[in-house]
């Protein structure tokens, strides 16, 4: 039986919770070990979690160091500053790790996390869960076998408001740090981290790898003045075979639309959506339904624990995301969006600082495969091309993030 432990339960940790908690009751793992600080607001889970024998912590450290050598797998859906140090510390226990996206801030505690996934012979795989998906698959493959032809430009648009509540859920929300820790909160380092993921995975020169990136440039701004960290950007990302990934998002806008990723060939394009994949390949049109059942994630997880042959979205994959993202902070200072350009409006039961124009802006720039310029907005500023081998990134990111 496949022993689990887990890190927090509260927040996105409720999902991976549930998870557990229904693989533990398909007779599938057992929950010997979970690391909880807020007991008392998350009484009704410690009481399940200690009916299925699963003892219960203060302290993940304690739980690491109690359980050294018997956790087949630790879950850790916490915080970004702590994913770093939580999943060393789990490795050096004898475990392996699936941590939630993204899988660290900086390139440097990913380094770290790569020295240790080597040092324990443990395996690392990160909370990308939509790449779980069985058309991510179809599409990866898609790609592989030529199908689109000769791809050069993929492209996402994400245009997702985000109001007031969204940003007082933890003491990280929007922050740069949380004291002296690394987070880097913001819609393409978290909520929409997914999709920067994928654009680097599907130029991918194989199905378990992602784009080796050859430079970057980001424009980065904010329109809530309350927050620390950009809640917009427009990024451009060249790999080393000269295909173009192109990012736009949003959490400043009138209304939600639908996100789209667009993968365009020579032969055609693939279309991904959150619920479908639209696919016009040699003038020939199809779609399929995208699934998003957690058990892919899961199933994959367990079988790789077993020593089964199963993908994962591991370090080498989810790592391209967060050298895009360093690259991004180091390329662009955040532009602080002028006053005049926001509006407070009614968001639901809250309230959401919108951008004058922002949505017909980034579609515009969008279909036209381009960053933003002075004639989208007067105060948009050129970024400098960070080049990914030459330039240091940590030492610029450090400097426009002051």
């Amino acid at each position: 039986m496949i022993k689990v432990a887990i890190i927090g339960v509260s927040g996105f940790g409720n999902v991976h919770y549930t998870d557990l908690i229904r693989y533990q009751e398909r007779g599938e793992l057992q929950i010997v070990g979970a690391a909880i600080i807020n007991q008392d607001e998350e009484a009704e889970k410690c009481s399940k979690l200690k009916s299925v024998a699963c003892e219960i912590f203060t302290d993940y450290k304690t739980m690491l160091e109690k359980l050294k050598d018997s956790i087949d797998i630790c879950f850790i859906p916490t915080g970004i500053s702590m994913h770093a140090p939580m999943a060393i510390a789990a490795m050096q226990a004898g475990a392996n790790v699936f941590v939630e996206k993204p899988v660290t801030a900086t390139l440097r505690e990913l380094q770290a996390i790569k020295k240790a996934e080597k040092e324990t012979g443990k395996f690392v795989a990160v909370g990308y869960q939509m790449i779980y998906q069985p058309s991510i698959a179809k599409i990866k493959n898609a790609v592989l076998d030529d199908r689109l032809g000769k791809v050069h430009t993929i492209k996402f648009c994400g245009i997702s408001v985000r109001d007031k509540a969204y940003y007082s859920r933890n003491n990280w929300a929007g922050c740069i740090k949380n004291g002296d820790s690394w987070i880097l909160d913001s819609p393409f380092n978290n909520a929409m981290a997914h999709q920067v993921n994928l654009l680097c995975f599907f130029a991918g020169k194989t199905f378990e790898s992602s784009a080796t990136l050859k430079t970057v440039q980001a424009e980065l701004f904010k329109a809530n003045p309350n927050i620390e960290n950009a809640d917009n950007a427009a990024i451009e990302m060249i790999s080393d075979d000269n295909k173009k990934l192109l990012y736009y998002v949003t959490h400043n806008a009138k209304e939600n639309h639908d996100p789209q990723l667009i993968i365009v060939g020579t032969k055609g394009t693939i279309t991904w959506t959150f619920t479908k994949t639209f696919y016009n390949i040699d003038g020939r049109e199809s779609c399929s339904e995208n699934n998003d059942n957690r058990d892919h994630l899961m199933d994959a997880l367990l079988n790789k624990v077993k020593g089964r042959e199963s993908f994962i979205c591991g370090l080498e994959i989810a790592g391209a995301q967060t050298l895009a993202m360093n690259a991004a902070h180091a390329s662009s200072k955040i532009i602080e969006v002028p006053s005049g350009y926001v509006i407070t409006q009614e968001f639901g039961n809250s309230t959401s600082e919108r951008l004058k124009g922002i949505s017909k802006v980034m579609l515009t720039a969008f279909d036209e495969e381009r960053l933003y310029s002075t004639s989208d907005y007067p105060w948009m500023k050129s970024a400098k091309i960070i080049d990914i081998e030459n330039d240091n990134i940590e030492q610029l990111l450090k400097e426009n993030t002051k």
